[in-house]
């Protein structure tokens, strides 16, 4: 094969004919542009920020001293307003006096809007104020916020609270009690905190503002639209001062500072496109003419390999889904070209020829291997109590109860006599009960009155097909874990058996329960089950229900299957939803018709229900 006619030169030569260096260059370059304007207004942006923030939470903080030194210091005015009596001329002379100083304050502390004092004595809130338009609604606001603190007492902290007038007028309000049932206080107007700021340069789809630690708006400029409640929420949630937020298919790049003092939080707010409105070439470049070209360049290029190696390459695919789906005679046109899609096609139709040949003999090879393991998992299936038995019948030949001895040995025939036949693919679930009830009656002559047993099968139930002993290892679980660790209170150990259509397919499956009244599953056991981890272990453990599992899985597939839970009240509950129709796997062709005797005639011989 010449070199010029691999994929892997044409892959390659195609790749470099694209102007990829330079794309990536321009890209870069434009990025690299993009990054630095974005940096510089950001580094500018929260240094005035951060300048005028600082400012701020420095003036709230000059304020909350002044309150505190207001009542520390040997004021005439408030010693008056806290000793005298209301009905005083000297204490209406010191009202007016405060007020009047509260009035030269306000000249020195410009960003303060009212400062207020309260006395529990008197009632109404005195309080000078830069806005006297909304005085009536800052003396019904004062007069419950100062009622408010005196019955609750005012905040201990530094922090400055919101208040909302009538109009949705926004305040900070800080209180503090100077002893003898009085307390001043100040209010900041928020749309004084954010002067400053509303003078940066944002652009049209931008916005300067502060919001609450909720993220509403407490600042009365406009914001656009775009910056709604789900915006602001993201705001909240920023891990950094300065950030990026996509939101509605626009870019913003967001800077957030909260105050000190307060539970509030300074936002900026501009676009991408008005932070490079300086640099349209790379503008155009970056959104308009490198996305352009991108695309031409891909869709030549992808054309270039649909034509040289995805077309051989999905012939490929759909051949080898075929070959897949069973359609052996599917063969791939054959190239000259000497390039490897004809080397892979050419050895993908040699590979069809020997599959089609052998299909046959493999498929019989598989049956041939899951029988062999289905039988190995049967004869795993060993009962553990003949030595114990024996040991029964012994001990009532000592006492001499000839009876018990033999309905105990007739039991144990019948028992061993469907042992010795459980080689057979099926038998009927009525033979299976029959063998069950074989076992508990002898564990029933062993533990006496310790041991109770029902089984309600109807006769419509008992003629499903079923393998043998898939069904009698949970009974004999039952005894040997649920019956040996149950605490005995006197009442009996039981076993119930019973059978109903099952609700999802009451033609196709019928549902047996075995339950008992012991411990129950452990709940490590049942996490097990449930998820399918038990059938990935050894079995060790739990060998019955371990190969039951395989069995099942082997001759059912999906169809049916076995679940385990605990009962309300206690005991383990095993439900098996067992099909009417014959698993393929149970008919066994190879197995000679008509050497074994029939099972049923044989059961019926030995019927305890007839001697």
């Amino acid at each position: 094969m010449r070199v010029w006619q691999s994929v892997r030169f044409r892959i390659v030569f195609g790749f470099f004919l694209i102007i990829a260096p330079l794309v990536l260059f321009l890209i870069y370059n434009n990025l690299y542009a993009t990054r630095i304007v974005r940096e510089q207004i950001s580094v500018h942006y929260s240094n005035l920020m951060n300048a005028q923030v600082a400012a701020n939470d420095e003036i709230l903080s000059s304020t909350s001293e002044f309150l505190v030194q207001l009542g520390t210091v040997n004021d005439s005015e408030v010693l008056s307003l806290k000793t005298l009596p209301v009905d005083d001329a000297d204490y209406t002379l010191a009202k007016v006096r405060l007020n009047n100083r509260f009035i030269l304050d306000l000249s020195y502390y410009k960003m303060v809007d009212t400062f207020f004092v309260y006395m529990e004595k008197d009632g109404n809130p005195l309080f000078a104020t830069q806005n006297g338009s909304k005085s009536p609604e800052l003396d019904t606001m004062l007069r419950e916020y100062s009622q408010n603190i005196a019955r609750h007492g005012a905040p201990e902290d530094d922090k400055w609270r919101i208040v909302t007038l009538p109009g949705d007028d926004h305040y900070l309000i800080k209180a503090q009690d100077i002893d003898l049932g009085m307390y001043a206080g100040a209010l900041v107007e928020v749309d004084a905190l954010d002067k400053a700021l509303t003078k940066f340069d944002v652009g049209p789809d931008g916005a300067v503002y502060i919001m609450d630690g909720k993220g509403g708006l407490l600042t009365s400029g406009p914001v656009p639209a775009s910056q709604d409640a789900e915006f602001r929420q993201a705001v909240l949630e920023m891990k950094e001062p300065v950030d990026t937020i996509p939101y509605k298919g626009k870019k913003y790049l967001v800077l957030s500072q909260p105050s000190q003092y307060s539970d509030v939080r300074y936002v900026i707010v501009t676009t991408e496109p008005y932070i490079l409105k300086n640099l349209p070439f790379f503008q155009k470049m970056l959104y308009y003419w490198i996305p352009l070209i991108s695309v031409l360049v891909v869709t030549g290029y992808v054309l270039f390999l649909q034509r040289f190696m995805f077309g051989p390459l999905v012939r490929l695919i759909r051949g080898m889904r075929r070959l897949g789906l069973g359609r052996f005679d599917v063969r791939l046109p054959a190239q000259t070209d000497g390039s490897e899609f004809s080397i892979m096609a050419t050895t993908f139709n040699q590979m069809a020829e020997q599959i089609e040949k052998l299909k046959i003999d493999v498929y019989e090879e598989q049956l041939r291997v899951q029988r062999a393991e289905y039988k190995h998992l049967q004869v795993q299936i060993n009962p553990h109590f003949y030595t114990n038995t024996l040991n029964i019948i012994y001990n009532l030949a000592a006492l001499k109860d000839f009876k018990s001895v033999q309905k105990l040995s007739l039991h144990l025939a019948d028992y061993f006599r469907f042992l010795m036949h459980s080689h057979r693919s099926v038998v009927r679930l009525e033979n299976e009960l029959r063998h069950i009830e074989h076992y508990l009656e002898i564990q029933k002559l062993r533990y006496v009155d310790k041991l109770d047993y029902e089984i309600r099968v109807p006769p419509k139930h008992q003629a499903c097909e079923i393998p043998p002993l898939l069904l009698q290892p949970f009974v004999e679980n039952a005894i040997l874990h649920g019956f040996n660790q149950r605490e005995q209170d006197g009442t009996p150990f039981v076993v119930r058996i019973s059978s109903a259509d099952d609700p999802e397919s009451p033609d196709r499956i019928v549902r047996v329960t075995i339950q008992d009244n012991g411990p129950g599953f452990p709940e490590t056991m049942l996490e097990e089950l449930r998820s399918g981890s038990y059938m990935d272990g050894s079995g060790e453990q739990h060998l019955g229900i371990w190969n039951i599992l395989h069995r099942f899985k082997m001759l059912y597939g999906d169809e049916g299957g076995i679940a385990f839970r605990n009962g309300p009240d206690g005991g383990a509950i095993v439900e098996a939803r067992l099909p009417f129709a014959r698993s393929a796997v149970l008919d066994d062709p190879l197995s000679p018709e008509g050497e074994e005797p029939d099972m049923e005639d044989e059961f019926d011989a030995y019927d305890v229900g007839s001697r």
